[in-house]
Order: C-alpha cells, then sequence, then structure tokens
C-alpha cells in the first residue's frame, strides 16, 4: 500500500470510530481523578493497558516506579488586616504543612520584569506573600511564563508564601504543582485563588498593607506509579525493525478533576491511534519500517517523573528513538486545528509542513521550546520531541485564557469534542506512520552542547538552571 493510500485508510479509520470520544467517557466516569500514586491513577492504568491488547499490540507492560507522593488535607486563607475574614484557596501539590503569617505583595503576571518592578533583587518581597497571575494570554504575543517558573521567582526572592491566582472567572482555583515534587516538599508554601479572591485581594491592597494567615494540612507518603507500555511492531522484513518511534503523554490528572482535556483527551487520542495503525497494517498484511511505542506517563502533573523515569530507565537505547511524539490536551478542540510544536529543532519544520501539504490537510507548524510537559524529558536526552497541539479550542473560544478549565475542577467529560478526538487522532497516526516509514528523515540525536545552544537561543537556559532543571555546569 503506497503512503497516500495508507494515508486515507488512516482518515478511514478515524472518521468511523467514536472510540477515542467512548474511551474517554468511561476513563473520565468510572475512573474519577488520576492524581499521582492513587487508586484512580493505578486502575487506570490497568484499564488502558488492556484497551493497547484489545487493539492487538503487543509487548503491553507497566513500568512502576516510586516516589515521595502528596496527599491533600484541608487548607484556609485568613485576611487578617484590613478586614478580618475568610476566603477560598487550593493548596497546590508539594505545599508544605504549616502555617505562615505575613503581609501580601502583588507582582502583577509574575514575569521577571514584574519580580524585578516589584523590587525582588533589592529584597522588597522578603518575608511577603507573593501575589500573581496565572497563565494569562501573555504579552507581545509571547506565551506565559509556566506557574513553577513564576514560583522559583517568588522562592529566589525571599517571599514566605505564593499565591496563584486563576485569570478566568467563575471561582476555580487553578492547581497545578510546586518544585519538589516526587522527592520533597516545596520550599515555601503555596496555593490558588479563583479570579474573583484575586480580585478582592487587589482591591484591599489598594487600600493599603494586606496581611494573611495561611494554613495548610498535608502528608508526604511513599507510593508508586507506572508508565504503560505498549508496541506496534515493525513489519519483520523492515532492516530498521530495531529503530522506534514513541508516542507518548501523561495518564495522571490532578485530585480536583478527571481531567478530561488534560490529559484524558491525549490518553484516547494515543490509545485511537495505536488502534487505527494496528488496523490498516493488519489490512494491508504488512507493517510500518519502524516499531511504534505507545507510552502513557505516570506522575507527569508532579514533575515529569514518568517520562524522567522512562528516560533514565532506558537511556542505553534511546539512540534508536527517531521522534518522540508526545500528545498533552490532544484533541481538546475543535476539529480541524491540529498543530505541530517541534521541541527546537527547525529542521523539523519543514519536514512536519510537507506532510501537510502532502496530506492536503492544514497544520500550523511552530518551533517552541517548552518545558511543561514529557516531550522535555526526551529532549533534554537529545531525542528530537514534537507535541501535536490543538489551536482552536472550546475554552479559548469562550474567551478563556491560558489553560482554560485545565487544571480545574471544571475539566470534565462534558468538555470534550467527539469530531475534534476523530480528527487529531488521524493527525497523530499520520504522524506516527510517516515518521515510521520516512526516508527522508532531516535529524538524529543531539549532544547536550547542542541542547544548551537551542535553549540559550529560545531564553529558558537562565529559568532552567535557576530551578535546577539544567546543570549549571557541564
Amino acid at each position: 500500500m503506497a503512503s497516500m493510500e495508507l494515508a486515507r485508510a488512516i482518515a478511514g479509520e478515524a472518521w468511523t470510530s467514536e472510540g477515542a470520544y467512548d474511551t474517554l467517557r468511561e476513563l473520565c466516569d468510572r475512573f474519577g481523578h488520576r492524581f499521582a500514586g492513587s487508586v484512580g491513577e493505578a486502575a487506570a492504568a490497568d484499564f488502558m493497558a488492556e484497551r493497547f491488547r484489545d487493539a492487538g499490540l503487543t509487548e503491553v507492560h507497566l513500568e512502576r516506579f516510586g516516589y515521595l507522593g502528596w496527599v491533600r488535607g484541608s487548607d484556609r486563607i485568613d485576611v487578617l488586616e484590613p478586614v478580618a475574614t475568610t476566603v477560598r484557596g487550593l493548596a497546590l501539590p508539594y505545599c508544605p504543612a504549616g502555617e505562615w503569617v505575613a503581609e501580601v505583595r502583588s507582582v502583577g503576571d509574575g514575569e521577571a520584569d514584574a519580580y524585578a518592578a516589584a523590587g525582588a533583587a533589592e529584597g522588597a518581597l522578603r518575608g511577603t506573600i507573593v501575589l500573581c497571575a496565572a497563565e494569562s494570554a501573555g504579552r507581545g504575543g509571547k506565551p506565559s511564563s509556566h506557574r513553577r517558573d513564576k514560583y522559583m521567582r517568588a522562592v529566589h526572592a525571599g517571599a514566605a508564601g505564593f499565591l496563584y491566582v486563576n485569570q478566568n472567572p467563575g471561582d476555580l482555583p487553578v492547581t497545578g504543582g510546586l518544585e519538589g515534587g516526587g522527592s520533597h516538599p516545596a520550599p515555601i508554601p503555596g496555593l490558588s485563588l479563583g479570579f474573583e479572591t484575586g480580585a478582592y485581594l487587589l482591591r484591599l491592597l489598594d487600600r493599603g498593607p494586606v496581611h494573611l494567615r495561611l494554613h495548610v494540612d498535608a502528608t508526604f507518603p511513599q507510593v508508586e506509579s507506572s508508565n504503560v507500555v505498549a508496541e506496534l511492531p515493525a513489519d519483520p522484513s523492515s532492516p530498521y525493525r530495531d529503530e522506534v518511534v514513541l508516542a507518548g503523554g501523561h495518564l495522571d490528572s490532578h485530585d480536583i478533576a478527571p481531567g478530561a482535556l488534560d490529559n484524558g483527551a491525549g490518553v484516547v487520542v494515543i490509545a485511537e491511534a495505536a488502534r487505527i495503525l494496528a488496523e490498516v497494517t493488519r489490512a494491508r498484511g504488512r507493517g510500518l519500517a519502524r516499531t511504534v511505542r505507545f507510552v502513557l506517563f505516570g506522575a507527569e502533573e508532579i514533575g515529569l517523573l514518568g517520562s524522567y523515569e522512562y528516560v533514565e530507565r532506558h537511556r542505553d537505547a534511546l539512540d534508536q528513538i527517531r521522534l518522540m511524539l508526545n500528545l498533552d490536551t490532544t484533541g481538546r478542540g475543535a476539529a480541524g486545528s491540529e498543530s505541530i510544536i517541534v521541541s527546537g529543532i527547525a529542521d523539523l519544520v519543514p519536514w512536519f509542513k510537507h506532510l501537510s501539504a502532502r496530506h492536503a490537510y492544514r497544520l500550523e507548524v511552530q518551533d517552541r521550546f517548552t518545558s511543561s510537559s514529557d516531550h522535555f524529558s526526551f529532549a533534554m536526552a537529545g531525542v528530537p520531541s514534537a507535541n501535536v497541539g490543538t489551536s482552536e479550542t472550546t475554552a479559548a473560544a469562550q474567551g478563556l485564557v491560558g489553560r482554560g478549565w485545565g487544571h480545574t475542577v471544571a475539566d470534565t467529560f462534558d468538555k470534550a469534542n467527539p469530531k475534534g478526538l476523530q480528527s487529531a487522532s488521524m493527525v497523530a497516526a499520520w504522524v506516527l506512520a510517516a515518521a515510521a516509514d520516512a526516508t527522508d528523515w532531516p535529524v538524529t540525536r543531539q549532544s547536550p552542547a547542542e541542547i544548551e545552544a537551542q535553549l540559550r537561543a529560545t531564553g529558558m537556559l537562565d529559568e532552567l538552571v535557576a530551578s535546577g532543571r539544567w546543570p549549571s555546569k557541564r
């Protein structure tokens, strides 16, 4: 079967099945939240392994790993001055337990220049509770800094606490892991506020000093998570059968919602792409030139633990991976709005644009290095990486910024778009098949020096060194 015949067969399978939508419904409604180390995450891992077996994949297994977990207790935020009241907040994962009293200072959107304007370098924030905006629409077309970067700016400024304010209305505190996930409590407390609560505190600050008391209960047990692994083996006659194209995405969610969009959607797109490729290669009687491996990572939301574990455990075999395709929140929006985001490897941009043109299916292709999902663990090891995203999400269509409903209690199954899941599954299967069979693949694994040069060029190096995610000296 020629490549275009294969592409048409993939499209036919994708558009005549609602398997992804049906699997997402069961994933959300049957298991609830899938927070790292929870009963729900473990049960969902077994469930998805069975889905892979049902699709006819081989080598299906779980790779378990242990780490220091975090279990939410109670939390409370009391306003002590200028009024006495209590406001609603949400402790962020790996927030330490304890009680803290301090004055609040706003740092606006929490970007580096906003911290500088607030006098961070001069010690003006030392001992205070920093209040900053969560993800916003960004400035000048640039995306907002990641939560951990804003948090670590507060830590380095000597702040006593960190408050993270959702920029979407609806009283929806937006959760997300703090620094230290998987190994130790975060260095200072971090809690999230809904938009309305944040606006209230800012109004109080307009009148004068504001003092808060933060109270958090949490425990840190030793727990276990796992990566779910399955393979579609290459054609036995292929001389490249030991080489791998890897599709991955995280199975876990946060503990406040079933995570339908983040990342239930990506999980079921991976499973559907696996089913489609298994079906079309069976029908033509010949496998792809390279093995396609599917990995559902555990514990991504608390620090990419599953993907880092996978990279470390399989470090001797990383040269065999020609592409890591990440699917995080993939399929969360309108059909036909898929995009390919390449992780700092410009030579892959024209290759993906050519793929889009050959299939007569418009794909936005960008080269943007980001550190907030599982592709990053592979990119830091030099493996060429890309992410299938969705440029037109249902949340954005309703005027929401940043994650929209993601990381809030509203990330539920009713937000899913069955057509978006079908088209994302088709695109993912197209990319995996094309990368597995390509004779014109333009890149190879990169060296640490090449990776560092990319990080410096994108302006990410200093932030990664400051947060401990890249060595300060090599």
